[in-house]
């Protein structure tokens, strides 16, 4: 039997055994005349089951967890609160999911995609004027002749612009680290990341790198030793291994708060934007 009828199943259940007189009729309705004991059900089980319900029903009603509201466009606001349902569940294991960061991660990516592309199609007229806009801030970025729709745009080449454009520094790696998981998402392995984690652990605490407790370096020590900020500066800041390394503890510790509190700072960015445009 599947998860969706035995939980109806213990629900009819344990209806039966509360009320008398639905008990009664249940039992006349199954041709059952004999006194059913209903002694035996798992009270934890069916707790469980309703916690359960109760949660997917929220997930399934709540409009979402970003205020989408301000969306004009009807296609694109539902698709938004959508894409955040599904962020949901696959943080809570709702609905037939399990909880998966990677999954919460690929979604709460796809919103910030739309938004970006809502944000550039409402304060731009002409593609023409949308690639201008993008170049204006993120002037390295390289948007080919023959790309003529904001869609086929990649999407690290509008977020760097926007962040340019609004100066966005508290939440500046989170959407990066966001499009690593995704593009990682079908060849993850846990036990690779953690020897890299190690390995460079290691690599630090040879230079003499001061480590706090989560992996991630003390900057306040660095910072008043001018020995380890040369030591830092010249070995360690902007190298490929090390971003690989902040990237993967930041991973490891699925941060699922912080992704939401970054993506409301999206929001409220483009909202506050369109706004007074």
């Amino acid at each position: 039997m599947n998860e969706k009828l035995l939980s109806t199943l213990n629900k009819v259940l344990l209806l039966a055994k509360q009320n008398a007189e639905f008990g009664d009729e249940l039992r006349k309705a199954l041709g059952i005349n004999s006194t059913i004991k209903f002694d035996n059900i798992n009270h934890e089980r069916v707790e469980n089951i309703e916690k359960y319900l109760g949660l997917d029903y929220y997930v399934d009603y709540k409009s979402s967890i970003i205020d989408y509201s301000f969306v004009k466009i009807p296609e694109v606001r539902a698709l938004l609160i959508s894409d955040n349902r599904e962020m949901l569940r696959f943080r809570y294991g709702t609905r037939y999911h399990k909880i998966d960061f990677s999954e919460y991660c690929r979604y709460a990516q796809l919103q910030s995609e739309m938004l970006l592309n809502y944000y550039y199609e409402q304060k731009n007229s002409t593609f023409a004027e949308i690639k201008q806009h993008i170049l204006t801030y993120n002037s390295k970025a390289i948007i080919p002749e023959n790309i003529k729709e904001l869609t086929s745009i990649p999407y690290n080449t509008k977020l760097w612009a926007f962040r340019n454009e609004y100066k966005i520094r508290k939440q500046s790696d989170i959407w990066e680290y966001v499009r690593e998981v995704r593009n990682e998402q079908s060849h993850r392995s846990l036990e690779k990341d953690q020897i890299t984690i190690d390995e460079y652990k290691h690599k630090l605490q040879e230079l003499n790198i001061p480590i706090k407790q989560d992996g991630n370096i003390n900057w306040y020590k660095i910072s008043s030793n001018p020995q380890l900020k040369t030591i830092y500066d010249n070995q360690i800041y902007n190298t490929p291994e090390f971003k690989r390394y902040c990237y993967l503890l930041w991973y490891k510790d699925k941060p699922y708060d912080t992704i939401v509190e970054a993506l409301i700072e999206l929001s409220l960015l483009i909202k506050k934007s369109l706004t007074n445009f």
